[in-house]
């Protein structure tokens, strides 16, 4: 483990509100909010707070981070190749060191603007200090938004002849409410931590699509399409860590995690030819709840050559899902469509034990291992049913090699168990994309073996470079596959191999501009998976080949005034279904924001989200029966959104 610390100083010129602020700030790193996994152990990111990570699963460590002002940061520690289970496999985090501060807090008022026109506010607070005997901070978010966009959709046939030309324009509206906190006091001879967090959001969309039968727009509309979205979700989660330091500088640490979500959808589309005449119409009402409980607790050594953890985990899972889909003709005459699972409940009961050994092997050298085991039994009712019991072993070793203060080379492999889109065991309709899917019954999680080597360098002038390769073999992977009963679906297939590279780098520009900075990242991956299907090679659906963030900054603390330009992108993804393959892609984000301290304890910024607006694609292509057989039409979508511009005022106090 290699520490680089940085004072609460170092980041003054950059005239924080929160904790989150600091980390953004932090040369070379950049913030992970963790991974959809199972349980708690597998899912941090990688911060850590006074050694420890937020014990919210469902907020992470973002949200955490807003509710800690900055004059509580004593100094922020840059950790490589932590030892602790707390740092959840990552290579790279940051560890927030606090300190007791009195009352104090921040408010942020946005005016955002979009191209409907219409200015949306959104309004943040958070409050931190001591109450009675505890030490308790808090967060609310009110926030309405909308995304307004138009564009145009092309039907063809195989061979390119023109079926269908539509105009399309969209209009997505929505708001959403934020609650969360945590409480924190000394009890039974250690902390004691309590964390709560309330989310709901409301959000309505509308589409209508102007088509033109067999030609390019001119004259009269043919036909008249109108997609609507209402989706209302509510979510909660409560929780609890209690931890000690025991005399021989081991630390004891018992978790409970509770979360309940309810997710209601209703959407419909309705075909008139001519306009004012109805000839189809499909209904989908969907509802979803789910409910977490992790219990976790873990005995870890802190000192020495050997320090062992050791420890264990019980969760359990449930989803309860329910969907009606009908289609109404032109005589209005209501036609139920069956799908397989449409209505059923799922349940997860899991148990695993694990052993974490850190071991010195000279002052440059460390040696970590892992051993873990998994038990899990997994019940379907409802309609569909099943049950089945899976057992899982869970390895893990990394060695490191630190030759001086400035460099850590990290070489590692482990073997992990995916996290189950529990949503995959229900059915599920897409109105919007004519699109429907039944649910499997028989699912098991994906395994997969990543071995990896990690470089990190630090350098004269802020100079920071993190760098990567990797390669996964994965077995199990979660493909469509055509369901028992002729329905399509998602299933377990065959195996696939995926690998990459990653580097990040941040460095001072001051030798071009005084206090001007550059932070850049960069992924490239690579995977091959053959395909049930078709018998051919091709990459894992819904993979995204590369992604990249480039950042300039400014910070110019005698003017009280900083800049930034930020460009960020990816590579286009495609989608693999039985019938169709879809592949979206979209153009860079670009975002372009001033910032001034000018006024005492406010902080004015002026952003604006893609000038230039920011344009989107989809292209589909459908076969007969299956992918394996003969092209029967294509779709081009294109649509643009944008610009936004953005006022914010922020006050910390």
């Amino acid at each position: 483990m290699q520490v680089k610390s940085y004072s609460r100083e170092f980041f003054t010129d950059f005239a924080p509100s929160t904790a989150l602020d600091m980390v953004g700030r932090v040369p070379g790193f950049t913030l992970n909010e963790g991974e959809a996994r199972r349980g708690f152990g597998d899912t941090g990111g990688n911060v850590l707070i006074n050694g420890a990570r937020p014990g919210s699963k469902a907020g992470g460590p973002r949200e955490a981070l807003s509710r800690i002002p900055a004059s509580a940061v004593v100094r922020i520690d840059l950790v490589t190749n932590p030892t602790t289970s707390e740092a959840s496999g990552q290579s790279v985090i940051v560890d927030l060191i606090l300190q007791e501060t009195p009352v104090s807090g921040s408010w942020s008022l946005s005016l955002t603007r979009t191209r409907d026109e219409v200015l949306r506010p959104k309004v943040e607070a958070s409050l931190s200090g001591p109450i009675a005997d505890w030490r308790a901070s808090g967060s609310v978010l009110f926030r309405p938004w909308s995304d307004p966009s138009d564009g145009t959709r092309r039907r063809t046939g195989p061979v390119g002849e023109l079926r269908l030309f539509e105009q399309m324009t969209g209009d997505v509206n929505g708001v959403q409410i934020r609650l969360s906190g945590d409480a924190r006091r000394e009890a039974l001879g250690g902390e004691l931590v309590v964390n709560g967090r309330l989310d709901g959001y409301d959000v309505d969309v509308l589409f209508v699509r102007s088509g033109f039968i067999g030609r390019l727009p001119a004259g009269s509309v043919d036909q008249l399409q109108g997609v609507s979205f209402d989706d209302r979700s509510l979510s909660a989660e409560l929780g609890a860590e209690w931890s000690r330091k025991l005399s021989n500088a081991a630390t004891f640490k018992v978790l409970s995690l509770v979360s309940w979500s309810q997710d209601d959808s209703d959407s419909g589309s309705r075909i008139e030819r001519p306009l004012g005449t109805r000839i189809s119409e499909t209904l989908s009402i969907s509802q979803r709840n789910k409910i977490e409980w992790v219990g976790r607790a873990t005995m870890s050594a802190g000192e020495g050559r050997l320090r062992p953890e050791f420890g264990g985990e019980a969760a359990f899972n449930r989803l309860d899902s329910s969907l009606s889909f009908t289609t109404r003709d032109s005589a209005g005459t209501l036609t139920p469509i069956s799908l397989p699972a449409a209505n059923v409940v799922v349940d997860e009961y899991r148990a695993e034990v694990f052993l974490n050994l850190a071991y010195d092997v000279s002052p440059s050298w460390t040696l970590d291992a892992r051993a873990a085991s998994e038990w899990s039994e997994i019940s379907v009712s409802g309609d569909a049913r099943n049950r089945q019991r899976l057992q899982f072993l869970k390895p893990e070793v990394s060695l490191s090699w630190r030759p001086g203060p400035d460099l850590s080379v990290v070489a590692g492999v482990r073997r992990s168990v995916g996290q189950l889109d529990f949503d995959s065991f229900a059915a599920s309709a897409e109105v919007g994309a004519d699109r429907t899917r039944g649910g499997n019954a028989q699912l098991r999680p994906q395994t997969e073996t990543r071995a990896s080597l990690d470089l990190d360098v630090r350098g004269q002038g802020g100079l920071a470079l993190n760098a990567g390769v990797f390669h996964e073999w994965r077995e199990d992977v979660l493909e469509p596959i055509i369901l028992p009963g002729g329905a399509f679906g998602v299933g377990n297939a065959n195996s696939a191999r995926v690998w990459g590279a990653r580097i990040g780098a941040s460095t001072s520009l001051s030798w071009l501009a005084r206090g001007m900075r550059l932070d850049a990242n960069g992924e490239w991956r690579e995977s091959v998976f053959d395909d049930p299907l078709t018998g051919r090679s091709r990459r894992l659906t819904d993979f995204t080949p590369w992604t990249y963030s480039v950042e300039l900054r400014q910070d110019l603390p005698e003017q009280k005034l900083s800049w930034s330009a930020k460009v960020s992108g990816e590579d286009e993804q495609v989608s693999y279904y039985v019938p169709e393959s879809s592949a979206f892609g979209m153009g860079p984000e670009v975002r372009l924001t001033v910032e001034s301290t000018y006024w005492q304890d406010l902080k004015v910024s002026l952003t604006v989200l893609n000038p230039l607006g920011r344009r989107f694609t989809r292209d589909r292509t459908f076969f007969a029966p299956t992918r394996a057989t003969a092209v029967t039409g294509r779709e081009a979508a294109r649509w643009e959104e944008g610009p936004d511009v953005s006022l914010t005022v922020k006050r910390t106090f």
